[in-house]
């Protein structure tokens, strides 16, 4: 089989695992788990049938990224700035000193697996970073966004991909394959690239939103829609940002307008498909048979991670005076690996620095991470409640 998708092959395989996620769904809810752990499960069985070859999958993968960027718009468009600025404790407090502690932490933990400090720092700092897609699904399902674990989960994981831009710049340097000379200046660009994002989802696309409504061209007010939010994701890709984190701030700059209710209707549908297919796509991602040939040490990494990300943001979040239930909860809920690691260890194995045999493992432990992420959030519930349980904290007004 060849390693590109052609269009016909494409077409059968997201035909196949949509089918898969319109009949896991209920399923899932029926019995409880989750639709997020169905849909990872239904990709594990369908990984495990070697339907797809592993470059296949890889670019199955990239295309469910949109699920995440349509996902991150409408965080975006329910967000105004008023609530933005009074998450910035947790943001940067908080944020901060969870990716540099827990990067730090698992510095030492990779330093006995890896060549070099700065290779295992890099892997630390990677690491430190959660599952945006699978936190918001999970806390938007269960409603508990406007709870204070819920509103610090969000705040942190924006963090977090704020911290991809400078991560993704200094790989070569970390990995020790390039200098840090380019790596400082693509920052600042970057920076430039989401501020102009901004201005034109606050102050063009309204513009043309309203042109097109007036008009009554349907049509066009759809396709306005559309690029607005893949352009953007688009140019945060160009200039070393994440995808979702542009799509995230069109969104934000496009709350505050009178059609940001027509733009979540029209977003809606294509988010939860795409969003069904990236965790398929995520669960296809596990290689049982890796599993098999390296289970100890596969699960040993996988608990490390787990434990380190639990107590680092349990305490850090005691640090800037959160009570016991809401750091609980936090804690568990973002100890999980993030996909951003998918992308690093693909370019780390691109440049040799990995070989493929440490390639899978990475891959298997990441996703591993991931699956477990409803228990962890079970398991958080019930560690709240030994203290003070937590207490949902007023909604924002938005007038």
């Amino acid at each position: 089989m060849n390693t590109y998708l052609r269009l016909p092959d494409l077409l059968l395989a997201i035909t196949l695992l949509l089918g898969i996620s319109a009949v896991v769904i209920p399923v899932a809810r029926r019995l409880g788990i989750g639709p997020e752990l169905g849909l990872l499960l239904s990709g594990v069985i369908l990984g495990s049938s070697h339907f797809l070859a592993s470059a296949q999958v890889d670019r199955l993968r990239e295309l469910s990224e949109l699920g995440v960027v349509f996902f991150l718009f409408m965080i975006g468009l329910e967000l105004d700035l008023g609530q933005a600025w009074l998450l910035r404790r947790y943001a940067f407090l908080l944020g901060t000193l969870q990716v540099l502690a827990t990067g730090a932490a698992l510095m030492f933990y990779w330093q006995l697996f890896t060549p070099t400090w700065s290779l295992a720092l890099l892997l630390g700092l990677v690491l430190a970073n959660s599952s945006t897609a699978l936190v918001f699904q999970l806390l938007e399902r269960k409603g508990e966004l406007n709870q204070e674990h819920g509103r610090a989960a969000f705040a942190v994981l924006l963090f977090q991909d704020l911290t991809v831009v400078p991560l993704i710049a200094l790989v070569p340097v970390f990995a020790g394959t390039g200098s840090a000379d380019y790596a400082w200046w693509s920052i600042p660009p970057a920076v430039a690239a989401m501020a102009l994002l901004f201005v034109l989802g606050r102050y063009v696309c309204p513009w043309l939103f309203h042109l097109a409504t007036a008009r009554g061209l349907a049509e066009t007010f759809t396709a306005v829609l559309f690029i607005a939010v893949l352009g953007s994701a688009w140019a945060a890709y160009h200039f070393g940002v994440s995808m979702a984190l542009g799509a995230f701030i069109m969104g934000v700059a496009l709350s505050g307008t009178d059609n940001s209710h027509r733009l979540r209707e029209e977003v809606m549908p294509f988010k939860n498909l795409l969003l069904g297919l990236f965790f398929v796509s995520v669960g296809l991602s596990i290689d049982v048979s890796v599993l098999g040939n390296h289970t100890a040490k596969i699960l040993m990494h996988v608990v490390v991670i787990v434990a380190v990300k639990t107590a680092v943001l349990y305490l850090a979040a005691r640090i800037i005076k959160m009570d016991h239930g809401p750091a609980a909860r936090l804690s568990f809920l973002l100890a999980q690996a993030g996909e951003f690691g998918f992308v690093i260890l693909g370019t780390l194995l691109a440049t040799g620095v990995v070989t493929h045999i440490q390639f899978a493992n990475g891959i298997m432990v990441i996703a591993l991470t991931t699956i477990m992420t409803s228990w962890l959030d079970t398991l958080g519930v019930a560690f709240s409640r030994l203290g003070r349980p937590a207490v949902q904290s007023p909604k924002i007004s938005t007038s």
